[in-house]
């Protein structure tokens, strides 16, 4: 008996090397939440694989350091906390393996990583969401949410996983939770 012939399209041989998705910038805004380990895991697995440049974002609100940590008594500037606790966090998860850039930011968070997505020319973003990512999510307005509608290219939005498809230890261990 002779089978009719298959309707399937022909499969064509995948080259490997031929991506269909090009990633040379990734940008991940940090708070140091939570969340933060995810995030970086997965900024990490991407940018290994298209070895893309990082760009760690930081945003500081302005009067915000002061009222809600009662360190007004500090003379630091928040922007250099926050600037050397990020160099420190790239040091310690991917020393000089992942090439990434440090940026700290004053002004509302949702619109400086949105700046700093276009500024930048990030071909993606990759942020931690510390509430629900689903339906109830996109309706809230957190900051996820908001980056999700403005940003100038796709947005990668991690949760709180017990287990993700990206594996790296390295984010874990150095960020506390």
């Amino acid at each position: 008996m002779n089978e009719p012939p298959s309707r399937r399209p022909k499969r064509r041989p995948v080259n490997p090397t031929s991506s269909v998705m090009r990633l040379r910038r990734i940008l991940v805004p940090v708070d140091f939440g939570e969340c933060t380990a995810e995030a970086l895991r997965y900024a990490g697995a991407f940018a290994r694989e298209y070895k893309a440049m990082v760009t760690l974002l930081h945003v500081v609100k302005p009067g915000d350091w002061e009222d809600k940590r009662g360190l007004s008594h500090l003379t630091e500037d928040p922007t250099e906390v926050g600037e050397r606790q990020l160099r420190k966090l790239v040091d310690v998860i991917w020393g000089g393996e992942i090439a990434t850039d440090v940026i700290v930011a004053t002004g509302k968070p949702h619109k400086q990583i949105v700046n700093e997505a276009k500024e930048t020319k990030a071909d993606m973003i990759i942020i931690a969401s510390h509430g629900p990512v689903g339906a109830w999510g996109l309706i809230r307005r957190g900051t996820a949410t908001w980056v999700v509608r403005h940003a100038p290219c796709p947005v990668l939005v991690v949760g709180p996983f017990e287990r993700g498809f990206a594996m790296d230890g390295a984010a874990e261990r150095c960020v506390d939770r």
